[in-house]
């Protein structure tokens, strides 16, 4: 009973907000087990994908009227979502019955009119043409147009087989596709075409394609699942890249971080942070399939990071956690209302992405920054960059759209950050991608910080000089039997080596 009430609570809060399912647990203040969460969202998210049907027909069999005394649930959950999740396991679920005790009211009163409800969803089913109930529901391609597949080049520069672009236009007429030269959405079965922005690795296909699966392009990391979106945090800051160290400071699962790795040909050093465990399993996978042997993953919260240890990064892209607001091909994401997401939320996210900026804003050598999110809201978005630019005391500005994808026709809100929009990335459904933001900050001329670096340059040395002095001491006293006593000079500088040591290994 309670694992229902939990569902349809969290279908309460979907109601309102706009967010995940995962997030909406939270909002709702619903604790359970590990274990039982995940029963919970995977009948949320199948919910969802027939929500439709089950809307429909509820019309048809009006069961809030006809059993309005066991269904006038005042509060939370609402008498019509612990209708739906309950109809959803009864017609939906593979073992086709509700998993509660018979003495539940709720339970009894939707299975007294199941011969009514399988009835009238056959009838549904035969005007949609489908052969089975199951085919009613929403697949995660159905507000989508395209499915979007990114060529890694990583795998074709260090290994002796053809990995190359060509070769894999080749292995996919094999596959059964066509390259077309124009882009037409949605695309058309059998066919696939290079993305007008990202031509030289982004390859467009039909939205229920799934060629990959199993395929040995995809098990070697050759190609990599990536919505359009999310490419372009990567590109941005990757452009007019000349040699420097960069920086990921929130890297996994690793799609931005291998195609960075990607964009630097496989060269210089990419330092890849993730403060999860688990999510860093997961990021040391995908960069050793992606073949990525210029990144150090480093299990570590980037906003703990010292500056000074970095004193050659000159990029750094933050992608930090947010709403994800913008996430509308994936069926935990199935909510239609407009309305704002929770304020305080928002406001707790945006000062963590804020704080994460500023950060990035102190490493010495640093001349590009991209922040980026996966969220349409602007107290996430234009707002959390014009809070940066005034906290940056005018070191820092809006990258100019030449340099920001100028071909992206859309972008930012001009009420929110005036001629600065134009640096800005927006990214919506309508243009067959998820809802993205990507902004750019470049170091103002002249503004570099010097401070830090010369500090740990000047410590670098005198711990060097240290290290001489007490070789030397220590040859000279092996060529006596009896090593005299060390001095207080040496035991003070040994006692400043240890603390430096303890430090450095915190930092790790």
């Amino acid at each position: 009973m309670n694992f229902y009430r939990a569902a349809a609570s969290a279908l309460d809060h979907l109601d309102k907000h706009q967010g995940s399912v995962k997030g909406s647990l939270a909002a709702a203040k619903i604790k359970v087990e590990p274990a039982e969460a995940k029963r919970i969202l995977a009948l949320v998210i199948e919910t969802l994908k027939y929500r439709d049907v089950l809307l429909e027909l509820l019309e048809m069999v009006p069961l809030l009227k006809l059993e309005k005394e066991t269904f006038r649930i005042r509060g939370t959950p609402t008498g019509r979502n612990l209708i739906l999740v309950l109809l959803h396991d009864l017609l939906f679920s593979t073992r086709a019955r509700i998993e509660a005790s018979d003495k539940w009211p709720p339970k009894g009163a939707i299975v007294r009119h199941q011969a009514r409800l399988k009835a009238e969803l056959v009838r549904i089913q035969l005007r949609a043409g489908v052969s089975s109930v199951r085919d009613l529901g929403r697949t995660a391609s159905s507000d989508v147009q395209a499915r979007y597949v990114r060529w890694n080049p990583n795998i074709d520069a260090s290994r002796a087989e053809d990995w190359s672009l060509s070769a894999l236009h080749k292995h996919l007429v094999t596959k059964g596709f066509g390259l077309i030269a124009e882009a037409v959405y949605p695309v058309p079965s059998g066919k696939y075409f290079m993305d007008p922005h990202l031509p030289e690795y982004l390859l467009v296909f039909p939205p229920d394609t799934n060629w990959w699966a199993g395929d040995r392009w995809y098990e070697a990391g050759a190609v990599v699942l990536q919505d359009k979106a999310s490419c372009f945090p990567a590109t941005v800051i990757m452009d007019g890249w000349d040699g420097g160290e960069c920086i990921d400071g929130t890297a996994a699962p690793g799609n931005k971080t291998s195609l960075m790795s990607a964009l630097m040909g496989n060269k210089g050093v990419l330092y890849a942070f993730e403060k999860s465990t688990h999510r860093f399993k997961t990021l040391e996978k995908m960069l050793a399939r992606a073949g990525c042997s210029n990144t150090t993953a480093t299990r570590g919260d980037f906003t703990q990071a010292d500056p000074a240890d970095y004193p050659n990064v000159t990029r750094i892209l933050l992608d930090p956690s947010c709403s994800g607001s913008g996430i509308v091909n994936r069926l935990d994401y199935l909510v239609e209302q407009e309305e704002n997401e929770d304020d305080e939320r928002l406001d707790k996210l945006a000062a963590f992405q804020l704080q994460m900026i500023q950060h990035a804003f102190k490493f010495p050598a640093v001349t590009r920054i991209v922040y980026s999110t996966c969220s349409i809201h602007a107290e996430e978005d234009e707002r959390v960059v014009a809070k940066a630019l005034k906290s940056g005391g005018g070191r820092w500005r809006v990258a100019s759209r030449a340099s920001v994808l100028p071909a992206w026709e859309r972008r930012g809100r001009v009420e929110e950050l005036g001629p600065d929009a134009e640096g800005v990335i927006r990214c919506l459904p309508e243009d067959k991608t998820n809802g993205f933001f990507v902004s750019c900050f470049e170091r103002v001329d002249g503004s570099g910080q010097k401070t830090e670096g010369s500090e740990r340059e000047k410590r670098k040395r005198e711990e060097e000089e240290e290290e001489r002095e007490e070789g030397d001491e220590e040859g000279e006293e092996a060529q006596s039997k009896e090593a005299r006593p060390k001095t207080a000079a040496q035991l003070e500088r040994a006692r400043r080596k240890k603390q430096q040591q303890k430090k450095k290994k915190r930092r790790t």
